[in-house]
């Protein structure tokens, strides 16, 4: 549907249809959604809501009534609960397996009924981590509740292949990270945390990239995908900048930091270009480089004197870099939906032939 919209805009562009002949052409090929698909996103939404709101609510049940509750009921408590949402999903993942057997291609991969229990699984394993923290004095600093919630719900996220456990699981390991760093500052430097910080979401991102390939939908998270990458290249965009205003006397480093940059961005510019054939990894990897670039201007302009026409300068390169890298992804946008097109019209050709 979307490659046809785009094919119908072009025609429009073109002369070719009318404004009242697309709007036609919508009418009898574009069918609005029905009654039911309404109910059922709605259903799947107060779903999500509703777990979400049972887990924290638990969680904020303790929190309210910590000094009135004893440590039996406590641990019975959120154990309970525990177990409860273990049956649950137990129930609900066998139930829609029945519910589908004639579908020998039955899957619980992905946002199902059975994984929103697991989520709710997921966030109570958090707080009795807590619990037991707190009840008997465990973890001396917060970095180790967070790197224990995300050990241990790693094989929850690798049985479901949900992506929103996927990106629970990642962000409990930044949080965890960003933790030790603040209580360990003294072990390294600020910008080679801010290194490990890019390199830990740049790697995340790009073993859910190679892993998520073909028919494996258990690494199939879009919402991992689009998170760590934004992360990667904001930790890496905002490490040059801090270089390039403030240089770091580890020579190595420095030198490693630039190399590193530019040699990723080569590869992953040639990677999604010719290979891949995405649109975001480029946008980031450009934006990126206008940011740098901008912040070596400012540097070069600045550091002597200062000029007001500098001030002209770097909003002109600004607009006007933006403006090519934004005609140049909508370009390669039109070409990948074409590429994708061909190539799937090719398969079901081959498809019918072999049949």
């Amino acid at each position: 549907m979307r490659n046809l919209t785009s094919q119908v805009y072009e025609w429009l562009d073109q002369g070719h249809l009318t404004r009242a002949q697309v709007d036609e052409l919508y009418r009898h090929v574009c069918a609005p959604p029905s009654a039911a698909s309404w109910r059922c996103l709605i259903a799947q939404l107060l779903q999500w809501a509703g777990a979400l709101s049972l887990a924290t609510g638990i969680i904020f049940f303790f929190a309210y009534n910590w000094q009135s509750l004893n440590r039996i009921s406590k641990f019975a408590l959120i154990e309970a609960a525990l177990l409860l949402s273990l049956v649950c999903f137990v129930w609900l993942y066998y139930r829609g397996a029945s519910q589908q057997q004639s579908s020998a291609s039955y899957s619980m991969f992905g946002a199902t009924i059975a994984n929103v229990a697991l989520l709710v699984v997921s966030i109570l394993i958090g707080g009795l981590l807590a619990l037991v923290g707190q009840t008997y004095k465990t973890g001396a600093d917060p970095w180790q509740l967070f790197a224990l919630w995300a050990l241990a719900i790693l094989p929850l996220a690798w049985v479901a292949g949900f992506d929103g456990l996927w990106l629970l699981f990642v962000g409990l390991i930044n949080l965890s990270l960003g933790l030790f760093a603040d209580t360990s500052s003294h072990l390294l430097d600020e910008q080679i945390w801010l290194f490990i910080f890019a390199v830990l979401n740049l790697t995340t991102y790009y073993g859910f990239v190679f892993m998520g390939k073909g028919s494996n939908k258990r690494w199939h998270a879009p919402l991992v995908l689009y998170t760590t990458s934004l992360m990667g290249m904001g930790c890496f965009t905002l490490l040059l900048c801090w270089m390039i205003f403030e240089p770091s006397d580890a020579k190595p480093f420095l030198v490693g930091v630039w190399a590193g940059y530019f040699i990723h961005l080569l590869c992953g510019f040639w990677w999604f270009r010719y290979r891949l054939l995405e649109v975001y990894p480029l946008a980031l990897g450009g934006f990126s480089l206008i940011a740098v670039g901008a912040a070596l201007l400012t540097e070069l302009l600045y550091k002597d004197s200062d000029p007001i026409g500098g001030f002209l300068l770097i909003g002109l390169y600004i607009i006007l870099a933006s403006t090519g890298l934004s005609s140049m992804l909508r370009r390669l946008h039109r070409q990948f939906k074409n590429e994708v097109t061909t190539s799937d019209m090719s398969a079901i050709n081959e498809q019918g032939a072999a049949s």
